[in-house]
């Protein structure tokens, strides 16, 4: 005898088909904006605890403690973007205006390294394609800068109705997604241990490194400091290189000015301060946030960066990281094995 399947789980088929199809449709016509999705999803973690305490606390009507949080965030977060769009648009100016000039600058600081050091870096490179390049990757970062602004538009229109509407939507997360409700606890502290590690652990580790080089900056009498200073910041979220990507740089740039003592002084200072400080402000974070291993970090960025462009410095390790999370998810959720038993397994 001939078994059928079931037409209730063929019409059931066919429903997720077609849905799975319109998903993937809609999801397509608005990749271009899938930064400004994740940055809403990251504001909305970062945010509502905070919105719950002023409602609840202070007695708040909602409105005026949405707008209050996002008028702070946005001082927080579009402050440094400003400035590094800012000062990057000058320093494109300057360079395309002076690229001869600037070229035989960095000529003559690693002729100054060859000369202190032994190293010919000259003899390896053509000198002007780096300068080529340079410009290049410095443009790249200015119109990646403008369009991460674009995206936090896009992020904070979405944040608005969510943080507004946030209770209707966590009854329609808790009811829908099929989960049991255990699992979905696990998930909502982990999806907030993750973003608060990647999105507030990463930059806060940045900006903490790069106040401790800008002080190294200041007392070896590095002209410019503060756009040093500034470009640090995005330099040190940058997993290995860190923020030697720009005190290198730095140094090489006081040995062409002929401050050839500063320039020691500063190398000793960043590699030993500057350097130390990152692996304690490091520590630091991983104390008080989730432990996010180093190589999640990594490729996380890597596949970020690719994604998402330099934005994806962020994005990448909180995408990398859910997509791990999820085989936890499924595991959980499938195979029998309880939160108790995840539990015991880490303690051994």
């Amino acid at each position: 005898m001939r078994k059928y399947i079931p037409n209730s789980i063929l019409r059931q088929l066919i429903f997720l088909l077609l849905s799975l199809a319109l998903l993937f449709l809609v999801l397509y016509h608005l990749s271009a904006f899938l930064p400004g999705f994740l940055g809403a999803f990251c504001l909305y973690v970062l945010l509502i605890h905070p919105l719950r305490w002023m409602m609840y606390k202070w007695k708040m009507k909602r409105i005026w403690s949405v707008i209050l949080l996002m008028l702070g965030s946005i001082l927080v977060i579009v402050t440094p973007i400003y400035f590094l769009i800012d000062m990057l648009t000058n320093r494109v100016s300057d360079a395309l205006a002076n690229k001869d000039k600037i070229q035989a600058q960095i000529e003559l600081g690693l002729q100054k390294v060859h000369e202190e050091f032994g190293v010919d870096v000259l003899k390896e490179i053509n000198l002007g394609d780096v300068s080529a390049v340079i410009v290049k990757v410095v443009q790249e970062i200015l119109n990646t800068s403008i369009n991460g602004l674009l995206q936090l538009g896009v992020a904070y229109l979405i944040v608005y109705f969510m943080l507004m509407n946030y209770r209707k939507m966590e009854n329609w997360f808790y009811d829908n997604i099929p989960l049991k409700t255990e699992n979905l606890v696990i998930l909502n502290k982990d999806l907030r241990d993750l973003v608060i590690s990647n999105a507030v652990g990463v930059p806060v580790v940045a900006v903490l490194q790069a106040v401790v080089a800008y002080i190294g900056y200041l007392i070896f009498g590095l002209d410019q400091a503060f756009s040093w200073f500034i470009v640090t910041i995005f330099g040190a979220m940058v997993p290995v290189v860190g923020a030697a990507i720009i005190y290198i740089p730095a140094v090489i740039y006081l040995l062409a000015s002929g401050e050839t003592t500063n320039a020691y002084l500063l190398l000793a200072y960043s590699l030993i301060v500057v350097g130390a400080s990152d692996n304690i402000f490091r520590f630091w974070t991983q104390k008080v946030m989730a432990d996010v291993h180093p190589l999640i970090t990594i490729f996380g960025v890597i596949v970020g960066v690719n994604i998402f462009g330099f934005i994806g410095i962020i994005f990448g390790p909180i995408v990398l990281s859910l997509v791990i999370w999820s085989f936890r998810i499924y595991k959980l959720e499938f195979s029998g094995n309880t939160q108790k038993d995840e539990l015991a397994k880490e303690q051994l």
